[in-house]
């Protein structure tokens, strides 16, 4: 198991290397390379016959040349090691922790860093308002978004110093989804953000580095219907979408759908950043091309979604345009006692910041 457990890290060193070709990436693949070729000029088999012994060897005078490159490899390791710890000093790196739902001991986003990100002293950046899914208490909401809409001014006075190059965001949050989406949103001017999942099931922070499986989505407009001011659009990727429910709450509005081209909803399906990125693009180019052209004069866009929280950070930070009409994401609450859609958070268009909707 450990020599199979090495093998698998070899590899994902040389697939991290072509992924994001730094100078450490570089001196793992190199390292990975030459010593994949020693093992091969070096292979020695020997087997007993009745008769005689025989003995297999491979190699020749590259051997010593793939150690030179192995030894070259390891000093550049040692080099970027000692580069990156020297970038991390002058560094800065917040750490938001955005809490809205039930607490169910949710570790610490720190233990699950990138190991780069690790060589940087983390500032904490708290927003607690645990069960805020289930309240009606708009006074409580309202305290979240304005904290949430002062995370940039936070990250600003924390190192003023420091331009944004130098300054990493990591955003763990397990929170209803407009108010996600108003944290994408507000980030989206930001370099260098990392965005985390909690996984319910394993209990712990995972960052999305799979890579894209190039899996496709289905768009579908309704034009069945005369241009609106208003439009819903339903995006259904970790569960499905009731959309009898989303039009019970906003009748006589036409719905887009947003779906897996297979139909096939599940938790497990967005774990590629790339992935996330591609599609976030499909769909704001579905709304700019599709959406908008097809409703003249269109003033809010309300958006119902059921996807993990990266994605959803992701797609609030693209919806960052001028040009967007007001875009609502809806929160659904089942068990609330007048509407499936109790609340929401609007931005662009003529919202001035961020608005809570009720």
């Amino acid at each position: 198991m450990k020599v199979s457990h090495l093998i698998i890290n070899f590899f994902r060193w040389y697939v991290d290397g072509l992924r994001q070709p730094t100078l450490n990436a570089l001196a793992r693949m190199i390292l990975v390379g030459s010593l994949t070729a020693l093992a091969a000029t070096s292979a020695s088999i020997t087997f007993d016959t009745g008769w005689l012994s025989v003995s297999l060897a491979s190699g020749n005078g590259s051997t010593y040349f793939f150690i030179f490159l192995a030894l070259c490899a390891i000093g550049m390791l040692v080099y970027s090691e000692f580069r990156d710890r020297k970038i991390a000093r002058d560094s800065q790196l917040i750490k938001i922790r955005h809490m809205g739902l039930v607490d169910h001991s949710i570790d610490d986003v720190e233990n699950y860093l990138p190991s780069y990100l690790k060589k940087i002293k983390p500032q904490a950046l708290n927003i607690e308002f645990s069960n805020s899914h289930k309240t009606s208490d708009e006074e409580k909401l309202k305290m979240q978004l304005a904290k949430i809409s002062r995370i940039t001014d936070t990250i600003m006075e924390s190192g003023s110093s420091l331009n944004n190059a130098k300054k990493h965001i990591v955003y763990s949050g397990v929170a209803p989804v407009p108010m996600i989406a108003a944290a994408g949103h507000v980030i989206s001017n930001m370099q260098n953000v990392n965005v985390a999942d909690w996984n319910r099931q394993k209990k712990k922070w995972h960052f999305s580095t799979y890579l894209d499986d190039g899996e496709k989505i289905n768009v579908n407009l309704d034009t069945a219907t005369s241009p609106q001011s208003s439009v819903n659009l339903l995006i259904s990727f970790s569960l499905p979408i009731d959309r009898t429910r989303v039009q019970s709450d906003f009748p006589s509005l036409s719905c887009c759908q947003v779906t897996w081209e297979n139909k096939d909803t599940s938790y497990d399906k967005l774990g590629s950043s790339e992935k996330q990125e591609r599609i976030v693009s499909e769909i704001l180019g579905f709304i700019n091309n599709e959406i908008i052209p097809a409703n003249t004069g269109l003033e809010n866009l309300n958006v119902f979604i059921a996807a993990q929280a990266s994605f959803v950070f992701r797609l609030g930070a693209a919806l960052n345009q001028g040009h967007l009409p007001e875009i609502t994401f809806y929160h659904y609450n089942p068990n609330h006692p007048e509407k499936n859609h109790p609340w929401g958070v609007s931005f662009n268009g003529s919202v001035n910041g961020y608005e809570l909707i009720n």
